[in-house]
């Protein structure tokens, strides 16, 4: 098989691989406008040199901070390959998470202690350690996914076989690599298959990046590439941009590729190490075709399920949780006649009425917000009814006041299209962004729990 198609079954197998490389791995720039760069080669040797630092020092678990520096970059890698555990911390996300982080890698080195045997080894260890990343990475309701090199891996080259980069290529890494789709996408991707990878300078520059560093590729989420678009801060070089994440709004797609710029909407989740299918027809990017070994199946009740080979081990403390090897996503799907996946949403999106009847959260919101023209709104359950919560309103008095009056014709204007038990009963305003994630998906638990 063509080597930018090579399967790696390992961190060490792909370090070792960067020391027959000559190209740059890593592009850097700082506030000044100055770049610099390192090779494949010198980046594996600083992988390998750290690895034996690490490996007198380290514990079983340790938190690694990633501040986009090839430094954070090598520490990852090293403290795997020395065979410990790793929870990747990113002072880009919301306050209190690295905090969770730290606390949670506490737990799991009370954990791995737990697993010593007679001779104080820990069971099940040796060799490579487990890359463990957080099923949201804002909650402590989020549980611990453990992750192997190989899994990573293995995803990276099923994106790969999906969508090929390589050599020449210039992928921008924006993404926070505390999320697996961050860190296989927006990193392990590219360097992978010896495209470089350009570690984005700013959380606050993020829209002047493209321009700075001419990527080719962009890895995001929808709020990153319209944030991006309302700039005009796209590069003429792009060719490509990789949404996931989050569910993407058609009008996005249609805006690049008016700017004929290909794009690909990817899903998958931490538990199968990011993706599992990937658009191929340009045409239709929410259309997905499985990525190679996911086999992905719908269920009676409409919920994807899938079996791959980039599977977790399990969540860290509890038993594995799959059904004839199976893991249970939670979301809704269905195949189209061609064969490709399309996503309708999660499970627990769905609202049951008093009188049985049910509500398919985003679809209410998304023509709730086309017709309020308010985007930070969600849907709950109250008293068995559908209630409305708007955020984000102002505080001064007379202004909500005059919003509450809109809102109040467009709901009922909203109510009359709809069955009377469906019906928007009430509406509440709130000055509070909504709880969301970082990906702006809605913590419907949080809301509802806010307004119950």
């Amino acid at each position: 098989m063509d080597s930018i198609y090579r399967k790696f079954s390992s961190f060490e197998e792909l370090v070792n691989d960067f020391l027959t490389r000559d190209s740059i791995a890593i592009r850097c720039g700082n506030m000044e406008g100055e770049t610099s760069e390192v090779s494949y080669r010198d980046f594996a040797e600083m992988i390998i040199s750290e690895s034996f630092h690490v490996k007198a020092e380290c514990s079983s678990v340790e938190v690694v901070r990633y501040e986009q520096t090839v430094d954070s970059l090598v520490d990852i890698f090293a403290h795997v390959l020395a065979g410990c555990d790793v929870i990747i911390a990113d002072p880009r996300v919301p306050e209190g998470f690295n905090e969770f982080a730290t606390a949670a890698a506490e737990a799991a080195r009370n954990f791995r202690e737990n697993q010593r045997d007679e001779f104080g080894r820990i069971k099940g260890k040796g060799g490579e350690g487990e890359l463990l990343f957080f099923t949201s990475g804002t909650t402590s309701s989020s549980k611990i996914v453990r992750l192997t090199s190989r899994s990573l891996c293995t995803s990276a080259w099923s994106g790969q076989c999906m969508l090929p980069c390589g050599k020449g290529d210039v992928l921008l890494s924006n993404l926070s690599l505390s999320h697996a789709y961050g860190f296989v996408c927006a990193m392990l991707w590219g360097l992978a298959y010896g495209a470089t990878v350009a570690l984005g300078r700013d959380v606050l520059r993020f829209t002047g990046d493209a321009l700075f560093f001419k990527p080719t590729i962009i890895p995001c989420v929808p709020s990153q590439i319209d944030d991006m678009l309302n700039k005009d801060a796209l590069n003429p070089e792009l060719r490509v941009v990789l949404i996931g994440g989050a569910p993407c709004p058609k009008f996005l797609t249609e805006r690049l590729r008016e700017k004929g710029i290909d794009v690909y909407v990817g899903y998958g989740l931490t538990e199968t190490s990011s993706g599992i299918a990937i658009s191929q027809d340009l045409d239709e990017p929410e259309a997905m075709y499985p990525c190679p070994g996911a086999d992905i199946r719908i269920e009676e009740d409409g919920e994807i399920s899938v079996a791959t080979p980039c599977m977790m081990l399990g969540y860290l403390g509890r038993e594995p949780m799959f059904e004839d090897g199976r893991f249970y996503t939670g979301d809704l799907g269905w195949f189209d006649e061609k064969g490709r996946l399309h996503l309708k949403g999660r499970k627990n999106d769905v609202l049951v009425l008093s009188d049985g009847d049910k509500i398919f959260c985003p679809e209410y919101e998304e023509d709730l917000e086309n017709i309020c023209s308010l985007p930070d709104l969600g849907v709950i359950l109250k008293d068995g009814e559908a209630v409305l919560v708007v955020g984000t309103c102002p505080k001064d008095p007379a202004i909500a006041a005059e919003i509450k009056k809109k809102l109040d014709r467009e709901v009922d204007r909203f109510n009359k299209s709809i069955p009377h038990s469906r019906q928007i009963s009430e509406i509440i305003m709130t000055s509070e962004r909504l709880p969301r994630t970082v990906t702006g998906k809605l913590k419907r638990y949080e809301l509802q729990e806010m307004f119950k």
